[in-house]
């Protein structure tokens, strides 16, 4: 690999990883929102050049809390649902 090729590999993995700490940043600034808090969702490093969040864990409570939203979300955006399940 020359150096080139190098310095460009290393400014995609940057650019991963932003985006794997800006999606994080939205997805807390989401879930604050709606009164959630997962105290390990970080960025994550890249993997095969794409941007990663950790959502790493949470308490149970936190969790049903989650899926109350999502799912009160998919009820009132029917284009949010999934076509398969």
């Amino acid at each position: 690999m020359t150096a080139k090729e190098r310095a460009q590999r290393t400014a995609r993995e940057a650019d991963a990883l932003r985006a794997g700490e800006a999606a994080a940043a939205g997805l807390k600034e989401a879930l604050a929102r709606v009164g959630i808090v997962i105290p390990s969702l970080n960025g994550g490093f890249p993997v095969n050049g794409n941007g990663r969040v950790e959502l790493g864990g949470c308490n149970a409570g936190v969790a049903t809390r989650l899926a109350e939203v999502l799912n009160a979300a998919a009820d009132a955006l029917p284009e949010l649902r999934a076509t398969t399940q």
